[in-house]
């Protein structure tokens, strides 16, 4: 690590307090926001780093194909049952003889794509195959605590864990599982442990539209063609494999309408998805949590967070194009933020009438309304910790209201029923999602730089990126009783102490 890095990162832990108190009294970021610049205290990359497959060996230019579906195992209307299996297995990602050991779901990667509807009453039985304890963690949908999947849950190798749960009406969105052990998590999820769920509206007024499905994810292969353990620079930035993959595939060719609705879920560990295909625009019609209150306008690009799901159409002219990823500065502590764009996947695309125009309604969503409890949650490091380290796994330095996880201590209480207003501060040097276990809310002001801003309609969100030095508000209500899990949704933040509970009586 260069000498001019470690003086900055430890006056930035002197600095702490003070950055925190600047957050609440007068917000501004720890560092200056850009998409493009070069972070004046990254690092090279670090020197444990593997050298990676070259990317003409990973198999390319396959025509994307559709996730596969979780069989539905029950014949009675209204009931779906399922099963998951976690197992250690193959897949053929690069030409040669070699196959890349990874964990999968059913023997799939990404996992089955489980489709289920309002009002359904679900129970999906998880088989943990693997070496070490797992759980199923049913991201954003509205699920009693107990049948979650956090943390407090685990299925140990061997055993036989079944999630019962009924999808009340208007949960209809883009979700998706993944593993949520208290350790470990980061491996699971490097070895290629996720999966999309979709819940659908009886009525829903773009259910006629074809739809694309892009879950996208990333995998790091080293020359060998198998995922590599985690470097430092991994566990303190949080890990990007730098081969970005669509529905499990490299860079494949995709052929896109203007009728279709394409539901877009970013399944990544720690990258950042700044979206683009040039020639076209995204028009954003759905957020979380489903349908928004209206269309948007449309955008050249679209920004997910990890963890964040977004549907869209597309419009532009007939062409090829290629679906690419715009620079995006996180503000990573060891290694350069990305400084030119990178294409995952060759798109060919025709035109069509839009079934909607800007402005349309999609649906009503009524706000929460007045809060009646207030929570603050404020995402810190101890930089410190953090660069004194010279390898292995860093300490957990990750926190949030001072303190890192520990599974024994309740950190903010709640009432089942009753509307929280959270307060949500990064007064980090780098972005954070924030992730909220136990259904769905509704931004309502972020506060950045100094300014004030609402969001463009009312939206269901459960996962939202701060910037460092912003502040989000937020309502949310709970509504069932038992320990919600809150934390940073890039995977190492949280195995390193970014989480906290969230007791509901």
């Amino acid at each position: 690590m260069h000498r001019r890095h470690f003086l900055k990162c430890g006056l930035t832990a002197l600095a702490a307090g003070s950055v925190l108190r600047r957050a609440i009294a007068h917000p501004a970021p720890a560092v200056a926001h850009s998409a493009s610049a070069m972070n004046p205290h990254a690092a090279p990359a670090a020197a444990d780093a593997p050298a990676l497959l070259p990317a003409d060996r990973l198999r390319a230019g396959q025509a994307l194909q559709p996730l596969p579906l979780l069989r539905n195992e029950s014949t009675e209307p209204g009931t779906f049952a399922g099963t998951l299996v976690a197992e250690p297995g193959t897949a053929q990602l690069a030409d040669g003889p070699a196959a890349t050991a990874c964990w999968r779901y059913n023997q799939s990667l990404p996992g089955p794509l489980i489709v289920l509807e309002e009002g359904m009453n679900v129970s999906l039985t998880f088989i943990n195959r693997l070496p070490e304890p797992s759980t199923l963690h049913w991201h954003g949908l509205p699920v009693p605590a107990d049948q979650d999947g956090g943390p407090d849950d685990p299925v140990a190798p061997g055993a036989t864990r079944v999630y019962h749960f009924t999808l009340p009406p208007g949960s209809a969105g883009s979700y998706w599982y993944h593993p949520h052990p208290h350790q470990g998590v980061s491996g699971q999820i490097a070895r290629g442990l996720a999966g999309a769920i979709i819940v659908r509206a009886p009525q829903d007024p773009l259910a006629a539209l074809p739809e694309q499905h892009w879950a996208i994810s990333d995998l790091r292969l080293d020359a060998a063609a198998q995922i590599p353990p985690h470097t430092y620079a991994d566990w303190v930035d949080g890990r990007e494999g730098e081969f970005v993959l669509i529905n499990g595939q490299y860079r494949p060719a995709i052929a896109l309408s203007g009728t279709h609705r394409v539901r877009i879920w970013n399944m990544c560990a720690a990258r950042y998805l700044n979206l683009s295909l040039p020639g076209c625009a995204f028009i954003p019609v759905g957020s979380d949590g489903g349908l928004l209150e209206k269309v948007l306008p449309a955008q050249e690009a679209i920004l997910l967070s990890p963890g964040e799901r977004m549907e869209v159409l597309v419009t532009g002219a007939d062409g090829n194009r290629a679906l690419t990823l715009l620079p995006y500065n996180r503000h990573p502590m060891m290694s350069p933020p990305p400084q030119a764009a990178m294409a995952i996947a060759p798109v060919t695309y025709r035109a069509a009438p839009l079934p909607v125009s800007e402005g349309t309604a999609l649906r009503t969503i009524t706000p929460l309304g007045e809060p009646g409890n207030q929570l603050r949650a404020v995402m810190m490091e101890k930089m410190g910790d953090i660069m004194k380290n010279k390898g292995g796994t860093p300490p957990r330095a990750f926190l949030i209201n001072g303190k890192p996880f520990d599974m024994a201590r309740m950190d903010l209480n709640s009432k089942a029923g009753v509307v929280d207003r959270w307060e949500i501060i990064n007064a980090t040097t780098m972005d954070h999602p924030f992730h909220i276990h136990g259904g769905q809310f509704q931004v309502f002001e972020r506060q950045y730089l100094g300014k004030k801003s609402a969001p463009a309609c009312l939206a269901w969100k459960d996962t939202v990126n701060l910037r460092p030095g912003e502040i989000v508000r937020l309502l949310m209500r709970q509504d069932s009783p038992g320990m919600r899990m809150y934390h940073c949704h890039i995977i190492e933040h949280e195995e390193l102490g970014m989480m906290g509970m969230l007791n509901v009586s």
